[in-house]
């Protein structure tokens, strides 16, 4: 009866802490991702939104995309996309891409050091 009781407890335990850390990775989706875009960028076509969201299942390109235009206030909404798309962490990617600036990097090249980037075949 023990064992029993202790049993039920322990799962009951780890179910809780199942739904308290695995429910934030899938509470985001591209769609909720499509939605915050277009409420910080109301002006932003939905082709350029589309490629910053697809597949993105945090807030991370969202929150780049917002502090890009905080770094650098000139940079075009496409350079911003592309250095934004895919990132895992928004912190990292604005802080590599100010640091270019140090480095005498312009923007295009700035953008292909710091953003995930893609394979053009």
């Amino acid at each position: 009866m023990k064992y029993i009781k202790y049993s039920v407890i322990k799962k009951s335990i780890l179910t809780v802490f199942t739904i308290c850390f695995w429910t934030p990775v899938f509470a985001y989706d591209p769609y909720e991702c499509l939605s915050d875009v277009s409420s910080i960028d109301t002006k932003i076509p939905v082709g350029l939104a589309t490629e910053l969201c697809s597949g993105t299942w945090n807030k991370e390109p969202v929150n780049c995309y917002l502090g890009a235009s905080l770094i650098d206030q000139e940079i075009p909404r496409g350079l911003a996309i592309k250095l934004c798309t895919g990132t895992v962490d928004a912190k990292k990617t604005l802080e590599c891409y100010a640091k270019s600036g140090s480095k005498n990097l312009n923007r295009g090249l700035a953008t292909t050091l710091c953003g995930k980037g893609q394979v053009n075949n």
